[in-house]
Protein backbone atom coordinates (compact mmCIF):
# COMPACT_ATOMS: atom_id res chain seq x y z
CA UNK A 1 0.00 0.00 0.00
CA UNK A 2 1.23 3.66 -0.55
CA UNK A 3 0.25 4.86 2.85
CA UNK A 4 3.07 2.34 4.31
CA UNK A 5 5.85 4.68 2.59
CA UNK A 6 6.69 8.16 3.82
CA UNK A 7 7.88 8.89 0.18
CA UNK A 8 7.16 7.12 -3.16
CA UNK A 9 8.74 7.96 -7.05
CA UNK A 10 6.26 6.88 -10.11
CA UNK A 11 7.57 7.93 -13.06
CA UNK A 12 10.71 9.76 -12.02
CA UNK A 13 8.50 12.22 -10.03
CA UNK A 14 9.18 12.16 -6.38
CA UNK A 15 5.27 12.05 -3.95
CA UNK A 16 6.05 13.16 -0.44
CA UNK A 17 3.17 12.16 1.75
CA UNK A 18 1.14 14.33 3.82
CA UNK A 19 0.13 13.03 6.75
CA UNK A 20 -4.21 13.71 7.67
CA UNK A 21 -4.53 16.31 9.44
CA UNK A 22 -7.05 19.95 9.37
CA UNK A 23 -5.84 23.09 7.72
CA UNK A 24 -8.05 26.50 6.73
CA UNK A 25 -8.94 28.30 3.84
CA UNK A 26 -9.64 31.58 2.69
CA UNK A 27 -9.76 35.38 5.04
CA UNK A 28 -12.44 36.06 7.68
CA UNK A 29 -11.47 39.66 7.03
CA UNK A 30 -15.11 41.36 6.40
CA UNK A 31 -14.43 43.62 3.97
CA UNK A 32 -15.77 43.75 0.27
CA UNK A 33 -13.01 43.34 -1.06
CA UNK A 34 -12.41 39.94 0.60
CA UNK A 35 -15.70 38.39 -0.56
CA UNK A 36 -14.13 36.25 -2.80
CA UNK A 37 -11.97 34.64 -0.41
CA UNK A 38 -14.76 34.04 2.70
CA UNK A 39 -16.03 32.34 3.93
CA UNK A 40 -12.70 31.16 6.08
CA UNK A 41 -13.48 27.30 7.01
CA UNK A 42 -11.81 24.64 8.19
CA UNK A 43 -11.02 21.29 5.80
CA UNK A 44 -10.46 17.95 6.98
CA UNK A 45 -8.62 16.20 4.84
CA UNK A 46 -6.90 12.37 4.61
CA UNK A 47 -3.69 11.02 4.32
CA UNK A 48 -2.41 11.72 0.74
CA UNK A 49 0.72 11.85 -1.43
CA UNK A 50 1.87 15.18 -3.56
CA UNK A 51 4.64 16.32 -5.73
CA UNK A 52 6.79 19.28 -4.01
CA UNK A 53 6.96 21.42 -6.77
CA UNK A 54 5.07 21.86 -9.71
CA UNK A 55 6.57 19.23 -12.31
CA UNK A 56 9.26 20.52 -14.39
CA UNK A 57 9.60 21.06 -18.49
CA UNK A 58 11.51 17.79 -17.97
CA UNK A 59 9.17 15.87 -16.21
CA UNK A 60 6.19 16.76 -18.50
CA UNK A 61 8.07 15.71 -21.63
CA UNK A 62 9.13 12.58 -20.57
CA UNK A 63 5.44 11.70 -19.96
CA UNK A 64 4.46 13.14 -23.08
CA UNK A 65 6.90 12.94 -25.37
CA UNK A 66 4.76 14.50 -28.32
CA UNK A 67 5.66 18.18 -26.07
CA UNK A 68 9.22 18.37 -27.14
CA UNK A 69 8.03 18.71 -30.74
CA UNK A 70 5.55 21.22 -29.82
CA UNK A 71 7.85 23.53 -28.05
CA UNK A 72 11.09 23.13 -29.90
CA UNK A 73 12.47 21.52 -26.71
CA UNK A 74 12.10 21.48 -22.72
CA UNK A 75 10.80 25.49 -22.48
CA UNK A 76 7.46 24.07 -22.02
CA UNK A 77 5.39 25.64 -19.80
CA UNK A 78 1.44 25.48 -20.41
CA UNK A 79 -1.12 23.61 -19.32
CA UNK A 80 -4.71 22.83 -20.69
CA UNK A 81 -7.43 20.07 -20.45
CA UNK A 82 -5.92 17.44 -22.82
CA UNK A 83 -2.33 17.65 -21.07
CA UNK A 84 -3.87 17.07 -17.96
CA UNK A 85 -5.72 14.18 -18.68
CA UNK A 86 -2.94 12.80 -20.80
CA UNK A 87 -0.72 12.75 -17.90
CA UNK A 88 -3.38 11.25 -15.45
CA UNK A 89 -3.64 8.70 -17.94
CA UNK A 90 0.27 7.96 -17.34
CA UNK A 91 -1.17 6.74 -13.65
CA UNK A 92 -3.43 3.93 -14.70
CA UNK A 93 -2.30 1.52 -12.23
CA UNK A 94 -2.32 3.55 -9.08
CA UNK A 95 -5.86 4.86 -10.20
CA UNK A 96 -6.74 0.88 -10.44
CA UNK A 97 -5.68 0.69 -6.92
CA UNK A 98 -8.84 2.73 -5.51
CA UNK A 99 -6.77 6.45 -5.65
CA UNK A 100 -7.36 9.50 -7.80
CA UNK A 101 -4.08 10.89 -9.61
CA UNK A 102 -4.69 15.18 -10.21
CA UNK A 103 -4.38 18.44 -9.59
CA UNK A 104 -4.56 18.92 -5.62
CA UNK A 105 -7.66 20.74 -4.44
CA UNK A 106 -7.01 23.97 -2.45
CA UNK A 107 -7.31 22.53 0.59
CA UNK A 108 -4.72 19.95 -0.58
CA UNK A 109 -2.55 22.39 -1.70
CA UNK A 110 -2.93 24.61 1.25
CA UNK A 111 -2.28 21.77 4.01
CA UNK A 112 1.25 20.86 2.08
CA UNK A 113 1.86 24.52 2.41
CA UNK A 114 1.02 25.37 6.01
CA UNK A 115 3.54 22.28 6.69
CA UNK A 116 6.32 23.85 4.61
CA UNK A 117 6.05 20.50 2.42
CA UNK A 118 6.08 21.98 -1.19
CA UNK A 119 7.94 24.89 -2.94
CA UNK A 120 6.05 27.37 -5.27
CA UNK A 121 7.39 29.60 -8.29
CA UNK A 122 5.56 33.37 -7.79
CA UNK A 123 6.07 32.97 -11.83
CA UNK A 124 3.82 30.26 -12.22
CA UNK A 125 0.24 30.27 -11.76
CA UNK A 126 -0.60 26.79 -10.55
CA UNK A 127 -3.79 25.11 -12.21
CA UNK A 128 -5.93 23.00 -9.31
CA UNK A 129 -8.60 20.69 -9.38
CA UNK A 130 -11.05 22.52 -8.38
CA UNK A 131 -13.02 24.48 -10.90
CA UNK A 132 -13.18 28.02 -11.10
CA UNK A 133 -15.11 29.49 -8.22
CA UNK A 134 -16.33 33.19 -7.41
CA UNK A 135 -16.55 32.74 -3.43
CA UNK A 136 -15.68 29.82 -0.59
CA UNK A 137 -19.76 29.09 -0.38
CA UNK A 138 -20.25 25.58 -0.94
CA UNK A 139 -16.35 24.57 -0.97
CA UNK A 140 -16.00 20.70 0.11
CA UNK A 141 -14.43 20.80 3.50
CA UNK A 142 -12.97 17.26 3.16
CA UNK A 143 -9.81 18.59 0.77
CA UNK A 144 -11.79 16.90 -2.08
CA UNK A 145 -11.65 19.28 -5.20
CA UNK A 146 -15.06 21.26 -6.00
CA UNK A 147 -16.51 20.22 -9.39
CA UNK A 148 -19.27 22.39 -9.48
CA UNK A 149 -19.04 24.27 -12.65
CA UNK A 150 -20.37 28.11 -12.90
CA UNK A 151 -22.63 29.49 -15.63
CA UNK A 152 -21.15 31.74 -18.47
CA UNK A 153 -17.16 31.78 -19.34
CA UNK A 154 -15.88 30.86 -16.22
CA UNK A 155 -17.82 27.04 -16.81
CA UNK A 156 -15.10 25.81 -18.42
CA UNK A 157 -12.47 27.00 -16.69
CA UNK A 158 -10.17 25.90 -13.59
CA UNK A 159 -9.26 27.79 -10.26
CA UNK A 160 -5.34 28.89 -10.37
CA UNK A 161 -3.00 29.67 -7.42
CA UNK A 162 -0.45 31.95 -7.36
CA UNK A 163 1.78 32.66 -4.65
CA UNK A 164 3.16 36.17 -3.51
CA UNK A 165 6.40 37.03 -4.72
CA UNK A 166 7.77 38.40 -1.87
CA UNK A 167 5.57 36.91 0.82
CA UNK A 168 5.33 32.86 0.52
CA UNK A 169 2.58 32.72 3.13
CA UNK A 170 0.22 34.92 1.06
CA UNK A 171 -0.70 33.42 -2.27
CA UNK A 172 -4.24 33.98 -4.63
CA UNK A 173 -6.70 32.24 -6.66
CA UNK A 174 -7.70 32.99 -10.05
CA UNK A 175 -9.28 31.40 -12.99
CA UNK A 176 -7.12 29.60 -15.68
CA UNK A 177 -8.69 28.69 -19.03
CA UNK A 178 -8.46 25.28 -19.75
CA UNK A 179 -9.20 25.46 -23.94
CA UNK A 180 -5.95 26.80 -24.15
CA UNK A 181 -2.14 26.34 -23.38
CA UNK A 182 -1.21 29.89 -21.33
CA UNK A 183 2.73 30.55 -20.72
CA UNK A 184 3.31 30.23 -17.15
CA UNK A 185 0.37 27.51 -16.12
CA UNK A 186 2.25 24.59 -14.42
CA UNK A 187 0.80 21.48 -12.67
CA UNK A 188 1.58 19.91 -9.47
CA UNK A 189 0.11 16.31 -8.88
CA UNK A 190 -1.46 14.79 -6.28
CA UNK A 191 -2.48 10.74 -5.40
CA UNK A 192 -5.43 11.17 -3.07
CA UNK A 193 -8.07 8.06 -1.61
CA UNK A 194 -11.24 8.50 -2.86
CA UNK A 195 -13.64 10.51 -0.86
CA UNK A 196 -17.35 9.44 0.51
CA UNK A 197 -20.21 11.01 -0.72
CA UNK A 198 -22.22 12.92 0.74
CA UNK A 199 -19.47 15.11 0.75
CA UNK A 200 -19.45 17.47 3.92
CA UNK A 201 -19.36 21.63 2.33
CA UNK A 202 -19.17 24.96 3.56
CA UNK A 203 -23.14 26.39 3.78
CA UNK A 204 -24.48 28.18 0.53
CA UNK A 205 -25.66 30.96 2.79
CA UNK A 206 -24.07 33.20 5.18
CA UNK A 207 -26.37 35.08 7.91
CA UNK A 208 -28.15 37.71 5.81
CA UNK A 209 -29.70 39.46 8.49
CA UNK A 210 -26.43 39.51 10.50
CA UNK A 211 -24.93 40.74 8.02
CA UNK A 212 -27.46 44.12 7.45
CA UNK A 213 -27.04 44.54 10.82
CA UNK A 214 -23.19 44.71 11.28
CA UNK A 215 -23.41 47.10 8.16
CA UNK A 216 -25.89 49.66 9.51
CA UNK A 217 -23.94 49.88 12.48
CA UNK A 218 -20.57 49.94 11.06
CA UNK A 219 -22.03 52.88 8.63
CA UNK A 220 -23.78 54.73 11.52
CA UNK A 221 -20.86 55.06 14.00
CA UNK A 222 -18.17 55.09 11.13
CA UNK A 223 -19.76 57.39 8.47
CA UNK A 224 -23.09 59.07 9.87
CA UNK A 225 -22.00 59.90 13.34
CA UNK A 226 -18.67 61.60 12.76
CA UNK A 227 -19.84 63.75 10.10
CA UNK A 228 -22.28 65.01 12.09
CA UNK A 229 -19.73 65.95 15.19
CA UNK A 230 -16.92 67.39 13.19
CA UNK A 231 -18.51 70.01 11.99
CA UNK A 232 -20.12 70.44 15.78
CA UNK A 233 -16.51 70.15 17.06
CA UNK A 234 -14.91 72.86 14.67
CA UNK A 235 -17.31 75.20 16.38
CA UNK A 236 -20.14 74.94 13.03
CA UNK A 237 -23.06 73.40 14.98
CA UNK A 238 -25.39 75.20 13.03
CA UNK A 239 -24.50 73.57 9.94
CA UNK A 240 -25.12 69.86 11.88
CA UNK A 241 -29.13 71.32 11.68
CA UNK A 242 -29.29 73.37 8.87
CA UNK A 243 -26.84 70.92 6.53
CA UNK A 244 -28.17 67.81 8.05
CA UNK A 245 -28.86 66.30 4.58
CA UNK A 246 -25.15 66.47 3.25
CA UNK A 247 -23.58 65.66 6.54
CA UNK A 248 -26.43 62.44 6.45
CA UNK A 249 -24.86 62.08 2.72
CA UNK A 250 -21.64 62.38 3.47
CA UNK A 251 -21.89 59.56 6.21
CA UNK A 252 -22.81 57.38 4.12
CA UNK A 253 -20.77 57.17 1.71
CA UNK A 254 -18.61 57.33 3.85
CA UNK A 255 -19.62 54.08 5.80
CA UNK A 256 -19.87 52.80 1.91
CA UNK A 257 -16.65 53.36 1.21
CA UNK A 258 -14.83 52.06 4.99
CA UNK A 259 -16.79 48.49 3.78
CA UNK A 260 -14.03 48.30 1.28
CA UNK A 261 -11.29 47.75 3.66
CA UNK A 262 -12.24 47.52 6.57
CA UNK A 263 -15.60 45.15 8.53
CA UNK A 264 -15.54 43.00 11.64
CA UNK A 265 -14.23 39.82 11.15
CA UNK A 266 -16.72 37.30 9.98
CA UNK A 267 -16.51 33.54 11.67
CA UNK A 268 -14.70 30.89 10.65
CA UNK A 269 -17.18 27.78 9.59
CA UNK A 270 -16.25 24.55 11.53
CA UNK A 271 -16.22 21.21 10.60
CA UNK A 272 -19.25 20.73 12.80
CA UNK A 273 -21.28 23.50 10.27
CA UNK A 274 -20.96 21.43 7.13
CA UNK A 275 -24.06 20.38 5.46
CA UNK A 276 -23.89 17.36 3.12
CA UNK A 277 -25.21 17.24 -0.35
Amino acid sequence: MLTEKNQIQIHGIDFLKIESGLTTVGTDKGGWVYASNRPKHEVSIPEYFITKSVLSAQQLSNLIPELNSLDEGLDFTGIDKDVREQIIGKFADIIEQGYEVRAPSIGEWKRAHDLGMISSSPNNVEVLADSAFSNFRGAHMDGSPRLEAMIGPLSSQKAGLQVHPRNQNEFATSAVPQDRRLRNTSLRLVISPKREVPTPKVPNNSDFAKNVRTELLCTLFIGIIPSFLIPVLRGFGSYATEGWANLLFGGIVAGFVTGAVWRPRRPTVKIEDAIKE
